[in-house]
């Protein structure tokens, strides 16, 4: 009542009505809360008692309990500076009845019966503690169950002949191939997005690392863009169910991002808002699109990344909606992620790699496809031999888990000239390919045109580290999207015919 903004700062405190245990708390915060979006920016108790007169029930519960002494009490005695700390403690409260209703015993965190002996000290000791403090104590106890009574490292001996039909017989049928990216020549070299790898993109700020990813997500999680040239939707995607979290950029961001690959508008438009007619109808119809495919493409915003935040969020979206793959933003050390290794003595490097082994482990145990990104430092302004792992910015250690390691730059002003005295396009990215685990194409370069505003990407050629084209490289076109067993032809004809 004496600051009713605080109710406005959501950034800050998240209060809802299950924060309160009687009836009698929930109509007043209630109460509270609609004055305050109603525009009363100064509450009496008299406002609320007047506000709950239009709800029998509450106006009887309000009167039975005195409720105009019990706020004018509470008014009297409360400070507004010590918010913060009744906010935590109530917050630390709900927390230990949530946790005693899903039959944790909570006891050691808090003791309500004040003749228990052990009462005084672990109460106290309950003042200091911080939510995260409480939850990380209970997820340590899980998981030194799950290390009990669960065995991780499983050895397998076998005769070599074992099996080996089943991998002759899946080679016909490509399940060995991962779902497209954007270029071709990409695809090839890295036999697709295969499930159960872990791919590691680098380069510097402002190169498109997000917005390539971006561009990714979209093309695996959506069967359909529009195509300015034959100014149609077109089956190019693959339709399958991608989670994409987002480091810097907010949710809003990157929806306008996915708006503009659909669209092949510039971003630009969805800041400003100048639609043409023809522009409005083709923006209706990206919107309906998403909406068929609202279960392909989830996007999370985690700007406080953490080691175990991640791995439970990953596992959990695999569970409950068959996500296949994730793209997490880029690894950076962040202050959260520091705090998660608190009193362990661990250099950022080696910390850096515990999050890339991270990601590997979830590929592999729960059988997707992460890509992620880091930055790189100033070895990867050379161009005279294939850039690697010695321009990954923090730490090298990094790609020791990855699959596929690449460094994206812009071509330098010489490559450009080069590329357009033989009379050929001109590429606006170049990608040094330096690791794959499962392939023959490494220690080469792809040469694409990609439109930061539309996410749009086209691979041109592949050249070693002297730009001499590599002229035995031949695709094979195992990337084409299975389009049977699908309504997509129907999805097309309406999405063509929308008005």
């Amino acid at each position: 009542m004496k600051k009713p903004n605080l109710l406005s700062e959501s950034d800050k405190y998240q209060l809802t009505l299950d924060d309160f245990y009687y009836k009698l708390d929930k109509y007043i915060f209630a109460a509270l809360e609609n004055l305050y979006r109603g525009g009363a920016n100064k509450i009496q108790p008299i406002d609320v008692e007047n506000y709950l007169q239009t709800n029998g029930a509450a106006s009887v519960i309000f009167k039975k309990n005195n409720g105009i002494e019990y706020l004018q009490d509470a008014e009297y005695l409360a400070e507004v500076q010590n918010f913060d700390y009744y906010y935590t403690r109530l917050k630390k409260i709900n927390l230990l009845n949530r946790l005693q209703e899903e039959g944790f015993n909570t006891s050691e965190y808090y003791i309500e019966d004040l003749t228990n002996p052990k009462a005084l000290d672990v109460n106290k000791n309950f003042e200091t503690l911080e939510i995260d403090d409480i939850l990380e104590s209970v997820k340590r106890k899980v998981l030194g169950l799950e290390n009990q009574f669960t065995q991780h490292e499983v050895t397998q001996t076998e005769s070599a002949f074992e099996g080996i039909l089943d991998i002759i017989d899946g080679a016909r049928e490509n399940i060995d191939i991962g779902a497209p990216v954007q270029g071709e020549i990409l695809n090839e070299v890295m036999s697709g997005a295969r499930l159960g790898t872990f791919i590691v993109r680098s380069a510097a700020s402002g190169t498109g690392k997000t917005r390539q990813a971006v561009g990714d997500a979209c093309y695996i999680a959506y069967p359909f863009r529009y195509e300015p040239f034959s100014k149609r939707w077109e089956q190019i995607g693959s339709g399958r169910k991608v989670m994409f979290i987002a480091t810097e950029q907010t949710i809003g961001e990157i929806q306008k991002m996915i708006l503009a690959y659909l669209t092949g508008f510039n971003e630009s438009k969805f800041r400003y808002g100048n639609f043409t007619s023809e522009e409005e109808r083709i923006i209706r119809q990206a919107v309906w699109i998403m909406e068929q495919y609202k279960d392909n493409f989830y996007i999370v915003q985690m700007p406080s990344p953490r080691i175990d935040l991640v791995k439970n969020l990953v596992r959990e979206q695999v569970l409950l909606h068959g996500i296949e793959y994730v793209f997490y933003d880029y690894i950076f050390i962040s202050p959260s992620l520091l705090s998660e290794f608190k009193g362990v003595s661990l250099r950022n490097d080696e910390i850096l790699l515990m999050f890339s082994t991270a990601l590997k482990e979830l590929a592999v145990e729960l059988n997707i496809c992460v890509f992620s990104s880091t930055q790189v430092n100033a070895n990867a302004d050379s161009n005279v031999n294939i850039r690697n792992e010695s321009s990954i910015a923090g730490s090298r250690a990094i790609i020791n888990k990855a699959d596929i390691g690449m460094v994206m730059a812009r071509p330098t002003k010489e490559e450009i000239d080069f590329f357009a005295s033989a009379g050929e396009a001109i590429p606006t990215i170049v990608t040094d390919v330096y690791k794959v685990r499962s392939g023959m194409w490494t220690q080469v370069r792809i040469w694409s045109v990609i439109d930061l505003g539309n996410l749009r990407k086209k691979d041109l050629y592949i050249t070693d580290s002297r730009l001499e084209i590599i002229t035995d490289f031949e695709k094979h076109c195992l990337y084409e999207i299975d389009w049977e067993n699908n309504n997509f032809d129907e999805i097309e004809k309406k999405v063509n015919e929308m008005k």
